[in-house]
């Protein structure tokens, strides 16, 4: 049975260019903070791997740790 996980996730590319006074070309200035991503998955693997197709680290994302929801 799948089971919901949580991963922060922020972007550092966005994170500099929004210190810098400035706007990403693509992604919302919003990614510069952390997101909380729920993904369901059976594992913490498997969520974190489904977590980096959608935010992948080259293009600048950084993840957290994947933890189980408690809601």
């Amino acid at each position: 049975m799948k089971k919901i996980f949580e991963i922060p996730v922020y972007n550092e590319e966005v994170r500099e260019i929004v210190r810098a006074g400035r706007s990403h070309n693509t992604l919302e200035d919003s990614w510069a903070d952390m997101h909380l991503i729920e993904i369901r998955a059976h594992t913490a693997g498997e969520a974190m791997e489904i977590c980096r197709r959608k935010h992948p680290e080259k293009m600048g994302f950084v993840l957290g740790d994947a933890a189980e929801s408690v809601a």
